[in-house]
């Protein structure tokens, strides 16, 4: 599926689902959700109900025009679908309603500030309420297979999902995927304990871990497979690998799938790098059966 609302960044993400659904040959859904904020207007009707019909008539235009150029670029089996409703929510039932959906291709608009912390963009309530795995797309980049993957890895069965998305995704040429561990420290600890020595025994074990990992992936991949560790903040610390090496042209990150207030109040790494992150973000995750 990719949700439009036929701005540019929408269009992006369109164009970048079309190259990835016609290289796996996969069927492609555009979705647009009509949607007017009723709060915005006191809770009363904002328009008179013939002008909201001509504005309806309008975006299923557009949205059959968005079908049309998807086959332009080479769709080969595209649809689409109109909803009614939150956009957010509408597209998230609409990928519950139908498990035949594995995919998630979604443009953001790249807002910042207090508008977004309070509202958080439509790219990132879906990324965290999706049931299956999400692409996040950034302007200008429609790239169906990736040149330099960079892919989190904290040893769950979420990065297991992911390290097999990035193998499925990298180029069969080019820099290829680094695996990055990042070992977190606790907040406080007794400063009387030697942290050195504790510390260089888990770098070692996750440095061999981590090898054991990239070892399995360059089985299955035929592109360079390095690996990092590095100790920190595993969002900040991913951050800075891709502002020190920009050739990385995709981040792919596993989800938990953490739901209730404690995701609300601190995030996931997954969504702090939708949102923060300068090239194209993948959630990997796989739909329970």
């Amino acid at each position: 599926m990719c949700p439009t609302d036929f701005s540019p960044g929408s269009q992006d993400a369109a164009r970048l689902a079309v190259r990835v659904a016609t290289s796996s040959g996969a069927e492609l859904v555009l979705a647009h959700v009509w949607h007017v904020p009723m709060l915005a207007y006191g809770g009363a009707d904002p328009f008179p109900a013939e002008v909201i019909a001509r504005m309806i008539k309008d975006k299923e235009r557009k949205l059959d025009a968005a079908v049309t150029a998807a086959k332009g670029l080479g769709a080969q089996h595209v649809s689409s679908v109109f909803l009614t409703g939150a956009p957010w929510d509408q597209v998230v039932e609409t990928l519950r309603a139908d498990d035949a959906f594995d995919l998630v291709v979604t443009g953001t608009h790249g807002r910042t500030g207090l508008a977004r912390v309070l509202m958080g963009s439509v790219a990132e309530k879906v990324a965290r309420h999706a049931p299956c795995s999400v692409l996040v797309a950034r302007p200008a980049n429609d790239a169906s297979t990736f040149a330099h993957v960079l892919c989190p890895i904290d040893f769950s069965d979420s990065s297991r999902q992911a390290l097999d998305h990035a193998g499925e995704l990298a180029k069969t040429t080019g820099a290829g995927i680094a695996l990055l561990h990042v070992i977190e420290l606790p907040i406080t600890y007794n400063d009387e304990l030697s942290m050195a020595d504790f510390l260089e025994g888990i770098e070692q074990r996750s440095r061999e871990l981590l090898e054991d990992w990239a070892a399995d992936l360059r089985t299955k991949v035929a592109v360079p497979v390095t690996t990092e560790v590095r100790i920190g903040s595993p969002v900040m610390q991913t951050l800075a690998v891709l502002e020190n090496d920009p050739t990385f042209d995709l981040v792919v990150v596993g989800s938990h799938g953490r739901t209730g207030l404690r995701r609300a109040l601190l995030g996931s790494v997954a969504e702090k790098l939708v949102r923060h992150a300068g090239c194209p973000v993948l959630v990997a995750r796989t739909r329970a059966a």
